[in-house]
């Protein structure tokens, strides 16, 4: 993991000398070349501030690895015009932050409050489209690419997120093999190049879940100051997530100190009682949770059609609705679909998506022994983590999000999965991949 700067300035000289030619009738879409250059540019600033300097240098390379494969291959989908062979799940979302920037463009700061307010308060799961508008607003155009290249930078620091993370629960090499997983699997790719909200939501959902559990003695003052505005860009971005995390850090909270755990669970369960009891006496909860059942009324056409159209989602509920088999079915079809017989149905994206299940089974069966081991030794470490990737999950199922929403809410959490599989490939492959030397410190050309 060395050359990343050398694959960055490659991705870079590669599109300035397409770019011109493909978008000749699209000048807008030519403002993506100078953010992305700007954003690598940056990125040793923030990254670089480490004394391991080695480290550093393998999250600078790492990121740099990432964002150019996102960046370059949201270019061969929109620039190339390809978005119907990858199945592009939200062509038109894109249009949404220009919306917002236009606003503040005629109206100025009295625009800029009134979307701020409009997302926070009126319009539910919006939020993403102030954070485009933002850059949309500095571009000066409606651009799918500028987009596209705002999701490839929040799934590159996604990469870094997880492996810090895997760093912080297990060892050097864990994260080391977690974070390759993340860097190169093909759906997390293909959610951060294109123009839907959902690798925004992912990097801040599990931005927020690295620092509720960095810190073994519980959150400090540092970590509270950061979550505050990731919570809220969360709230706006996909509201229930919000209310998840938020019992992620309740549960960090109570389980913080083994010594007390019987007194902070106490304590706990009366704070999150009394917090709801709060927001149930202001309409807080009634008022989202009204909102997100008539949105979920309005747009159930739409995603049979994105089901349909991107061939990387699945309508079960007519089939099966009023059946006792319909939450079976939709915990199956959550956490195994698309099927094997499944590879050629659709675009590439579910093809993709097939070959992953595929991997994805094959890992865990022959990692079970020491995936079990781990869960016996850290699971109390892991359970916020644990805890909110369980509640996500029962929930997107009571929901039945499976439905033409391209498979994308399982992503939300792979991360665990990437977690345990590095650990399954760790354990297994360890000498393999990781060589010692005479006196038995890990090489470095290992990876």
């Amino acid at each position: 993991m060395r050359y990343g700067k050398f694959y960055f300035l490659l991705t870079f000289f590669a599109l300035v000398i397409q770019a011109p030619f493909l978008l000749y009738d699209k000048p807008d879409e030519l403002m993506f070349i100078p953010f992305f250059l700007i954003i690598g540019l940056a990125t040793p600033f923030f990254l670089g501030k480490n004394p391991d300097k080695e480290d550093a240098d393998f999250q600078i390379n790492l990121f740099y690895i990432a964002f150019s494969i996102r960046v370059l291959l949201g270019f061969i989908i929109y620039g190339w015009d390809l978005s119907q062979v990858f199945g592009d799940e939200d062509a038109a979302g894109y249009i949404s932050g220009w919306k917002v920037a236009e606003n503040w463009y005629n109206n100025g700061l009295d625009g800029f409050f009134s979307d701020i307010y409009r997302v926070l308060f009126e319009v539910q799961n919006v939020g993403q489209s102030v954070i485009w508008g933002s850059v949309l607003f500095i571009s000066g155009g409606s651009s799918q690419l500028v987009v596209s290249m705002i999701n490839s930078f929040t799934g590159a620091v996604l990469v870094i997120v997880v492996y810090r993370l895997a760093k912080t629960l297990f060892d050097m090499e864990t994260a080391k093999i977690a974070a390759l997983l993340t860097t190169f699997w093909l759906s997390f790719i293909l959610l951060s190049a294109g123009t839907s909200k959902e690798m925004l939501v992912i990097c801040v959902e599990w931005s927020l879940l690295y620092l509720v559990v960095r810190n073994q003695k519980g959150l400090t003052q540092s970590d509270i100051l950061i979550s505050a505005p990731l919570m809220l860009a969360l709230y706006a971005l996909r509201f229930y997530a919000f209310y998840i995390c938020a019992g992620a850090l309740f549960v960090r909270a109570i389980v913080a100190n083994k010594k007390y755990f019987v007194r902070n669970a106490f304590l706990g369960v009366i704070l999150i009682f009394s917090l709801l009891m709060f927001l149930d006496a202001n309409d807080v909860v009634v008022r989202d949770f009204t909102r997100l059942e008539l949105q979920n009324e309005q747009i159930d056409t739409w995603r049979v059609n994105v089901a349909k159209s991107t061939g990387s989602g699945t309508e079960i509920v007519s089939e099966y609705k009023g059946s006792i088999f319909l939450v079976p079915i939709a915990i199956l079809y959550f956490f195994f679909a698309p099927f094997p017989w499944q590879i050629f149905d659709g675009s590439l994206r579910n093809g993709f998506a097939v070959v992953e299940n595929i991997v994805l089974v094959l890992f865990f069966v022959i990692g079970f022994r020491s995936i079990k081991e781990f869960f016996t030794e850290r699971f109390y470490q892991l359970t916020p983590i644990i805890a909110f990737c369980v509640v996500y999950t029962a929930f997107q199922i009571w929901g039945l999000s499976n439905l033409g929403l391209a498979w994308r809410h399982k992503q939300t959490v792979m991360p665990l999965f990437f977690l345990l599989l590095a650990l399954s490939i760790t354990k297994n492959f360890k000498k393999k991949l990781f060589p010692v030397n005479g006196k038995g410190a890990t090489s470095k050309s290992g990876v």
